[in-house]
């Protein structure tokens, strides 16, 4: 435990003065529903890295699709599975809304490729692998929108 002199110290170490309050930028809900923002969040969505990509933020598209396509890719070597969108209950729905986070990789694959083997040991590592990249596509998504409408 810190003593008392301590733990008074730590935000002067740190960096923080407690006599200064963070402040945020002005919010603009006009921009939340603007042509843009919109533009930027279908396109984030639909090819990863996109949305960053035309907001100027290069390096980062960059990185995101190609992590992303090197996930939707190991889950089809590995043989993952494609959760349905109905049929199969709620839990597997949520799956394939996390799946369908890719775009169109997700798209392609589901075209390309039929549900994976649960016999086949990699199965459920492909399956994750799937997962894993929707997700992350789905943060980029939400990342994309808060440049658009200036929050970063």
């Amino acid at each position: 435990m810190l003593k008392k002199e301590a733990a008074f110290l730590l935000p002067f170490f740190l960096g923080i003065s407690l006599k200064e309050k963070t402040q945020y930028k002005q919010e603009q809900p006009e921009l939340y529903t603007a042509p843009h923002t919109l533009k930027m969040v279908g396109l984030a969505w639909l090819i990863p890295g996109l949305g960053h990509w035309l907001q100027g933020r290069k390096k980062r598209a960059v990185i995101l699709f190609s992590a992303l396509l090197l996930a939707v890719f190991l889950g089809a070597i590995l043989g993952g599975d494609l959760y349905p969108f109905s049929g199969e209950g709620r839990f597997r729905a949520i799956g394939a809304l996390c799946q369908s986070g890719s775009g169109l990789f997700y798209a392609v694959v589901r075209l390309f490729t039929d549900r994976g083997n649960p016999l086949n040991i990699t199965y459920d590592y492909g399956t994750i692998y799937y997962l894993i990249a929707g997700m992350i596509n789905w943060l980029a998504v939400i990342d994309s929108f808060d440049i658009a409408v200036k929050r970063k």
